[in-house]
């Protein structure tokens, strides 16, 4: 298999991910957003775990055996903000949160650059 697919999992998982950061951070009024990765890193962490857990299930209903799961999505998603908090400034990944909530669209490169080493399958 291609690690095209595989790669694409993995972005989608991640961008919602960080799409979910802000969200969860805000659920109530006395919270207020992260101001770095360290009081982000729960947040984080907690969102990607459930994306990708929900495209694994998704991807069993559908019969879809051709795509590749996260085998571990708690692993997976601390490898993942461990590679931006060490390679993505935290005031870029708010900005491209931002960017991405407005109006949607692809990580970009440097994003997924930093968290190409995290391995999402069990190979």
């Amino acid at each position: 298999m291609s690690a095209t697919p595989i790669r694409r999992r993995a972005t989608r998982v991640v961008a919602l991910a960080a799409v979910s950061l802000i969200m969860l951070g805000g659920c109530s009024a006395a919270q207020r957003a992260p101001s770095s990765y360290d009081g982000a890193r729960d947040n984080f962490i907690e969102g990607c775990e459930s994306v990708a857990k929900s495209d694994n299930s998704n991807a069993d209903a559908k019969g879809q055996a051709d795509v590749t799961k996260i085998a571990s999505p708690k692993d997976y998603c601390t490898c993942v903000f461990a590679a931006y908090k060490k390679n993505v400034p935290y005031s870029d990944f708010k900005k491209t949160k931002a960017r991405m909530d407005d109006e949607g669209g692809p990580l970009p490169d440097s994003f997924i650059k930093a968290f190409s080493s995290c391995k999402a399958d069990a190979s």
